[in-house]
């Protein structure tokens, strides 16, 4: 808190300085004095502070009075109170250029009586100063135990928020850094700024954590003791908020955790423990698994936050993103098929089709998206949407968000190759590709791969593979005389791609 002090207006109507005259920057007797000093020394810049009454004979200066306006500029530049000099016994006449600096800069200069010694003021004044803070000092208290008074009563931050508004009567509101509005007061302000809308920072563990706006063009010191003392409260009760969410928030986490690692919880106990964590039962849910080889990943995580938010908020539901590890998990809510029917638009909600054009934009980020399912069978959700990521990855697959949908019969390969014996078939049908791309650093497996996939589109397969199209009818026509194979057939072309999905699949 800044030391409190008296204006010079005040301090002229004291009794030592009845005698005393304002020569010149009357317009500056609002200035607040809040420390008196003694000018002793010619070189006083660098020691003059903010409300400082200087008292001077100008003794240092006797032989150079023109150094008199420039320390009247100092002052000015320190934002002091005035200048209080005794000029008659060394000074005599006063320049005309440090009056006319004087009444620029609106800082007062008043001629003091010979007869009134410094100790004499200094007492008189210190002694004002001292007891204007310990006035402001009881009543500081007295704001801070009535406002903490509310807060530990648990009686609600607008109770706060109304006393505050009542001390200062004044229209004040207090946002969060998002800068949604906590609570204002009274009740309907308009929390718009005008031109007397004054800001404080509220901070908690050094972090900005809101703001607290007041609605008044100016504030005494009593007012802005208020401020502070409000700013400590709300604090407090930010604090408090903080703390709580991130408990909240930690309880949410390992909940979401024992659903996505399958523990054996009982479908009550996920049921009610759910509906105290913000996840409905009552809906589908679908998990989406991010991987992210790109700097970029932290403002995708708060981009896609916001798209998966906003999106929720349509279909009248809560969706959540949670962190394990380095990878993002999605929980994604949507209504259940037999839902509402007064709410059929939302049957054929799908988040894969959100999901996919705002995965465009975004290089060096995979999604995985499992199926649909309810609440407490969410593992299962889960562990499909690390198989179409993992799968889609191993099949170089193009588009940036792999649904279970899709990779669903490949994962069914996978399973089934664990009972039958599959590398002596693939090896005798694309032994010799692998062999050649490995001698004569050629992909033509890969090559061969997207040919089939696309139906044996030339076009396709090039923009897959980014290179031209006449770079892959070479590798077709190729392939053709390595493997003497018929692409034109139908069943020759199934035991290709089953073998090369196959290799893709269970390479390292």
């Amino acid at each position: 808190m800044n030391p409190a002090g008296i204006t010079l207006s005040e301090l002229l109507r004291l009794p030592v300085l009845k005698e005393a005259k304002v020569i010149s920057g009357e317009k500056g007797l609002n200035r607040m004095v809040k420390f008196v000093d003694i000018m002793e020394v010619p070189d006083v810049q660098g020691w003059l502070r903010e409300g400082e009454l200087l008292l001077t004979t100008a003794y240092s200066i006797r032989h150079d009075p023109t150094l008199l306006p420039k320390l009247v500029e100092e002052l000015a530049k320190a934002n002091a109170a005035a200048l209080a000099i005794k000029p008659e016994r060394f000074l005599h006449d006063m320049p005309i250029e440090m009056l006319q600096m004087s009444n620029n800069y609106h800082l007062p200069i008043i001629q003091l009586p010979n007869n009134i010694p410094y100790m004499d003021i200094t007492n008189a004044v210190m002694e004002q100063i001292i007891d204007k803070q310990g006035s402001l000092l009881r009543r500081s208290e007295e704001i801070y135990k009535r406002l903490t008074t509310l807060v530990l009563e648990n009686q609600g931050i607008q109770a706060v928020a109304d006393n505050v508004a009542g001390l200062l009567k004044s229209s004040i509101w207090l946002v969060d850094k998002t800068g949604e509005t906590i609570v204002q007061s009274p009740s309907d302000t308009a929390d718009k700024l005008s031109s007397h809308t004054k800001f404080w920072n509220i901070t908690v563990d050094k972090q900005i954590e809101g703001r607290l706006f007041i609605e008044k063009e100016a504030l005494d010191e009593l007012e802005l003791i208020c401020v502070e003392q409000a700013r400590l409260v709300f604090s407090l009760e930010l604090m408090r908020r903080k703390t709580a969410l991130e408990t909240e928030k930690k309880i949410r986490g390992d909940f979401i955790d024992e659903l996505l690692s399958g523990l054996p919880l009982s479908k009550q106990v996920i049921i009610n423990k759910g509906s105290q964590l913000g996840f409905n039962s009552e809906v589908d849910w679908e998990i989406a698994v991010v991987e992210s080889d790109s700097e970029s990943i932290s403002l995708f995580i708060d981009k896609v936050t916001n798209l998966i938010h906003l999106e929720s908020q349509k279909l009248r539901v809560k969706s959540h993103v949670h962190r394990q590890g380095d990878k993002y998990i999605l929980l994604l809510a949507s209504k259940s098929l037999d839902a509402d029917p007064k709410h059929q638009s939302n049957l054929s909600f799908c988040w894969n089709e959100i999901l996919t054009p705002f995965m465009n934009d975004w290089k060096g980020i995979r999604l995985g998206l499992g199926g649909k399912t309810q609440l407490w069978n969410i593992n299962r959700s889960y562990l499909e949407a690390k198989k179409a990521l993992m799968i889609g990855a191993r099949m170089n697959l193009n588009p940036r968000v792999f649904t279970y949908e899709e990779i669903e019969i490949l994962d069914l390969l996978i399973d089934a190759s664990e009972y039958v014996d599959m590398d002596a078939y693939v090896e005798k049908r694309i032994g010799h590709l692998y062999k050649y791309d490995q001698e004569n650093g050629m992909d033509l497996l890969p090559t061969l791969y997207h040919y089939l996939s696309t139906g044996g589109s030339l076009i396709e397969t090039a923009k897959r593979l980014f290179i031209h199209r006449n770079s892959v009818k070479y590798r077709i026509d190729r392939i053709k005389q390595l493997s003497d194979i018929d692409l034109d057939n139908h069943q020759k072309r199934f035991e290709y791609y089953y073998c090369i999905v196959y290799y893709l699949l269970k390479k390292d």
